[in-house]
């Protein structure tokens, strides 16, 4: 079932404007990393923030492509590992920003260790949150989970890398190959975000609340 607010906007949208004004936004560059038995496997993600202000319950929600083989690992474990990465660790985000975990361990040439929910944990990285899902909602083009962060450290001073470093760090391959991968996931996954949308569950419907007289 859909309703008015569950459909795009039916407007003519400057799509143009819209882009430049979120690539303002300069998020952090996330390595995010799960296991499930034999198979391990990490990705580059820049959906990740706090998801409470309870520092008593600290929880994070994170946003990944479901076609994704970290996502996969996941989805079967329970259990990620997020890490910041050093302005200085630019080759190890291209390692995990490029290629795909069906195609190649992306951990092979690097140290971790498992961290306390067994997914892989870097040992070279400026912080980690080991983390727990508790709650999941698929949107048709991301799994958004919800965490609990059940151990964390932060291993070395100073700041963290960030979506605008990475990109100006391309080389014309590199930039060529995400252009490529996005498109791709963009193809892949609008379907099930429409569909998403035009079944939406009641329960996520949004009606404006009328002001009371």
């Amino acid at each position: 079932m859909s309703n008015a607010n569950s459909d795009p906007p039916n407007v003519t949208r400057d799509l143009t404007s819209i882009s430049d004004v979120m690539r303002i936004v300069n998020r952090e560059i996330w390595v995010v990393t799960a296991a499930s038995g034999n198979e391990r496997g990490g990705l580059v993600a820049t959906w990740v923030s706090a998801a409470s202000i309870d520092d008593q319950a600290p929880t994070v929600l994170v946003g990944l492509a479901p076609n994704h083989y970290t996502t996969q690992l996941v989805e079967q474990s329970g259990s990620l590992t997020l890490h910041l990465l050093r302005e200085s660790q630019l080759d190890v985000a291209w390692n995990f920003a490029l290629g795909s975990g069906h195609d190649r361990d992306k951990l092979a040439t690097l140290e971790y260790l498992l961290g306390a929910t067994d997914a892989p944990r870097l040992r070279d990285c400026l912080a980690w949150l080991d983390c727990r899902v508790f709650a999941r909602l698929a949107t048709g083009d991301r799994h958004f989970y919800w965490a609990d962060v059940v151990a964390a450290s932060r291993v070395h001073p100073g700041d963290a890398l960030r979506e605008h470093q990475l990109f100006a760090s391309a080389t014309p391959e590199q930039r060529q190959q995400l252009i490529a991968n996005r498109d791709a996931d963009i193809t892949l996954q609008r379907p099930a975000a429409v569909s998403w949308r035009e079944l939406l569950p009641e329960y996520l419907y949004f009606q404006p609340s009328r002001p009371s007289k």
